[in-house]
């Protein structure tokens, strides 16, 4: 009886990363042709950032590294003679992970724009992180420091009527208009008390000279005006949470689709005769 040779199942193990290799330049080249025509398309600066998975933005990503990872997944398992099912499978998620790793790893280099935008579901991620860090704070500085800025000119032409002009601007110095702006300032806040407010009301009218109805009504103004702009604040800060959650959902979506699509190139990318042995099986 002759012995049979058994053919091997996979490629070495030099041939199978240079495979991946392969399979991950295709996948890319794919990506950046196709989103040079969505470009042409869609408007994707517009709506690239943080696009929920039912806007058009989000559909042509998920579109672009399905396509994408298919052909890059079919091309590592046919040039690493993948014939067994799972060893066609892992070259598609080796292709996937790769490629998710290089990805990565090119954002942290800052690329070129149209590099950085090729790379779909995750730049769009990491630019809608960088950009939601500030906004994503509660009570920004730069609307905070406007008000602050009011209450130090108002003490400042305050003490110029009384002729002892530049105390406001100097609150470090331990004067008492470093004092007063730290008290009013206690007095506008959110969470001032009624003593906090009656303390405030008592340095405008020790500052300017004014009636106390005087004062609190020029309390009340800072008052609403600080109210104002932690509600603005806020609302950037929902708005920025939103916009993140929606665009790192729809990366997922992106992603995992693009995983499935890799492995699935994989599949088809198997040799045809042992796609023909499969067909002779299940006949």
């Amino acid at each position: 009886m002759q012995d049979r040779t058994e053919p091997t199942a996979f490629a070495s193990r030099g041939i199978v990363f240079q495979a991946v290799a392969a399979g991950v330049f295709v996948a890319a080249v794919v990506q950046i042709t196709a989103t040079l025509a969505g470009f042409g398309l869609i408007d994707l600066y517009a709506t690239g950032r943080g696009a929920p998975v039912v806007s058009a933005a989000a559909a042509f990503w998920i579109a672009v590294v399905a396509l994408a990872f298919v052909i890059g997944g079919f091309a590592s398992a046919r040039l690493a003679d993948a014939r067994q099912l799972r060893d066609a499978m892992l070259c598609g998620l080796l292709t996937f992970s790769t490629a998710l790793i290089a990805a990565i790893v090119i954002l942290t280099l800052r690329p070129p724009a149209l590099v950085d935008r090729s790379l779909g579901p995750v730049g769009n991620v990491a630019a809608t992180l960088a950009m939601a860090g500030s906004a994503s704070m509660p009570g920004a500085p730069a609307e905070r420091s406007v008000l602050r800025g009011d209450v130090l000119t108002f003490l400042d032409t305050a003490d110029a009527y009384r002729g002892t002009a530049g105390r406001a601007a100097r609150p470090e110095s331990g004067l008492g208009s470093g004092a007063a702006l730290a008290t009013i300032l206690a007095g506008i806040a959110e969470t001032a008390d009624e003593a906090a407010v009656a303390a405030a009301v008592s340095t405008i009218q020790s500052a300017v000279g004014v009636t106390e109805e005087v004062a609190e009504r020029r309390l009340t103004d800072w008052q609403r005006a600080n109210d104002r702009a932690l509600r603005d604040s806020r609302r950037s800060a929902a708005a920025a949470t939103s916009a993140v959650s929606a665009g790192c959902f729809s990366a997922f979506v992106a992603l995992f689709a693009a995983m499935l699509a890799a492995m699935l190139g994989g599949v088809l990318g198997r040799p045809r005769d042992s796609m023909l042995e499969i067909g002779a099986k299940w006949s």
